[in-house]
C-alpha cells in the first residue's frame, strides 16, 4: 500500500540529488532511498509528478520543473544514433534510437551524439558492452583521446594515436590487437560513458 507521503519523498529526493549532482537519480537509486524492491509503484508516482507538472521526463531521467534558474543544470538531450563497435568492427549505420540526458561539463561541444557500445575491447577504460557513450562531434582528436573512428564503412571506439605516418587505434583490452591504418576518419571524441541497469 502506498504511503500518503511517498510521492513527496520521491520529489524531495530527486530535487535534492539534482541540486547536488546536476542530474537526477535513477529509478534504482530512488528505490534504494525508499527501501523498496518493486519499482512499479515508483513509476506510477513519477508519472503523477509529471502529470502535476512538477517533473519533466528527459530520456528516462526525471528533472524538477520548479527549480530557480540558478539551480537548474543545463541538461542536454543527446541523440542516440545506433551502435558502435568496441570489439570487432561493425558497419556504421546512423539510426536515431531516441535521446539520452547528459549534463555537459564546461567546454563540452554543443554538437553531441550518443552511441551504444557493442563489444568489450575498451573495458580497461571503463567502457563496457551495452554502455552508452556521449561523443563530441569533431574531425580532430589528440593522441591518447578515446575516439569514434570510421575505417571504410566500419566504426570503432578506440584510443587514438598518430605515429610514424600511420594511425594506431588501440583497444583497452589485452585480448585485442591494435588496428594500424594509413587512413582514418574521426567522427568524434568520447566525453562520457553511461551504464543503464
Amino acid at each position: 500500500m502506498t504511503r500518503p507521503n511517498q510521492k513527496e519523498r520521491i520529489y524531495a529526493f530527486i530535487e535534492q540529488e539534482y541540486k547536488k549532482n546536476g542530474y537526477s537519480p535513477s529509478i534504482g537509486e530512488i528505490a534504494a532511498f525508499l527501501g523498496l524492491q518493486a519499482k512499479s509503484n515508483i513509476h506510477r508516482q513519477l508519472q503523477q509528478l509529471v502529470n502535476d507538472d512538477r517533473l519533466s521526463n528527459l530520456g528516462g531521467r526525471y528533472v524538477p520543473t520548479g527549480l530557480q534558474e540558478k539551480d537548474k543544470a543545463k541538461v542536454a538531450l543527446v541523440p542516440l544514433l545506433g551502435r558502435v563497435a568496441a570489439g570487432i568492427p561493425i558497419t556504421a549505420v546512423e539510426n536515431l534510437d531516441g535521446y539520452v540526458a547528459y549534463l555537459p561539463r564546461f567546454g563540452d561541444s554543443d554538437e553531441l551524439f550518443a552511441l551504444t557500445i557493442k563489444g568489450d575491447s575498451m573495458i580497461n577504460a571503463g567502457i563496457f558492452d551495452g554502455d552508452v557513450v556521449v561523443v563530441a562531434k569533431t574531425p580532430v582528436v589528440q593522441n591518447g583521446d578515446i575516439a569514434v573512428a570510421l575505417i571504410g564503412e566500419e566504426a570503432n571506439v578506440k584510443t587514438f594515436y598518430r605515429e610514424n605516418g600511420h594511425f594506431r587505434l588501440q583497444p583497452e583490452n589485452s585480448g585485442y590487437e591494435p588496428i594500424i591504418v594509413n587512413e582514418v576518419m574521426i567522427l568524434g571524441r568520447v566525453l562520457a560513458s553511461m551504464r543503464y541497469y
